[in-house]
């Protein structure tokens, strides 16, 4: 059992945090207890960085009650979404939606349901322990890398980016997203975290179309983006391909993880693995957390949501007839 402050101790030193966790609350009581049973196995680490984004979401998208309570509302209705898909593929065993060009259609390309949806998924990183525990890998990741040029495909929430931003201040940053909408509100999240957009350059564009000419890369963000194309192979390798000889993907994703918009479907975290190394790729450093309790080799069978994160870098090619070292 951890020991020191109680939730409702530590949530009276941070007031933005604790006006976040009163909304989500008052929205819905469950979430309210769910959070709460959370926060009690969280640590000092955490509660900084939880209070850091809370200020920036408070100052953007709760500066009215009408406002606070659309955020507080997105975040309950992403998770009743996400329930709602999750019942409904256990019965059937498929995701809904098997063509990425329907999900720009209801999702990306309407404004008002992308900007609630982003927010929903921000308020994520606060509440859902696996989402926090991959931005921690990204963040240690950091400490290691020196980026000079670093892509981001999918525009999103701006957690990455506005870390990456402050830590390397000097990055050339480009994002290439399909959807104008994703785009602007990216650009809305990077300004409420007090990180210029300006210094970011944004491409409106499919990353997978032939004629899109980018350079290479140090470092290629794939955060929770692979799921959402028809052909996640085709991705990583085109990632692959840009990423220099040197240089890092830091790639999220998941397995058995329904969702309006997620449309290539991973049955287990090998399943990922195996896409890493047919795309010429090996893992530095990785984390695979279920959502549920469930023992790891019931995962697939039982169709438990995994979410998956790693470090990734240029696969070391022996020639044959060479021993391997180590």
């Amino acid at each position: 059992m951890r020991s020191g402050p109680s939730p409702e101790e530590r949530l009276e030193s941070l007031p933005a945090f604790s006006r976040v966790v009163e909304l989500v609350g008052a929205s819905n009581p469950l979430q309210r207890k769910r959070i709460r049973a959370m926060l009690r196995e969280r640590d000092e680490t955490y509660f900084a960085f939880a209070e850091d984004v809370s200020r920036s979401v408070v100052a953007a998208f709760m500066r009215t009650p009408a406002e606070a309570l659309a955020a507080a509302q997105a975040y309950d209705e992403l998770c009743l979404e996400m329930l709602r898909e999750q019942i409904r593929f256990r019965k059937t065993g498929v995701y809904r939606l098997d063509d990425a060009a329907d999900a720009n259609e209801t999702v990306y390309s309407d404004p008002a349901r992308m900007r609630a949806y982003l927010i929903g998924l921000l308020l994520t990183y606060l509440f859902w322990p696996n989402h926090y525990e991959l931005f921690q890998l990204f963040r240690n990741g950091l400490t290691h890398l020196r980026p000079r040029r670093s892509l981001e495909v999918g525009a999103g929430h701006g957690v990455f980016t506005t870390e990456l931003i402050r830590r390397h201040p000097g990055v050339e940053l480009t994002v290439v997203d399909i959807s104008q909408s994703s785009i602007e509100v990216t650009r809305e999240f990077l300004n409420a975290f007090d990180v210029s957009a300006d210094a970011v350059r944004f491409l409106l564009a499919d990353f997978m179309g032939p004629n899109l000419a980018l350079g290479s890369f140090d470092l290629i963000v794939l955060g929770e983006i692979i799921e959402h194309v028809n052909d996640a192979g085709a991705m990583l390798r085109r990632a692959t391909e840009l990423l220099a000889h040197d240089g890092t993907i830091f790639l999220t994703t998941c397995a058995n993880c329904p969702a309006a918009d997620h449309v290539y479907y991973f049955g287990s975290a090998d399943d990922i693995r195996e896409l890493i190394a047919a795309s010429g790729l090996q893992i530095e450093r990785e984390v695979v957390l279920a959502a549920e309790v469930v023992p790891e080799d019931r995962w697939r069978a039982e169709r438990t949501t995994v979410n998956y994160g790693a470090l990734l870098r240029h696969a070391i090619v022996t020639a044959p007839g060479t021993p391997e070292i180590g």
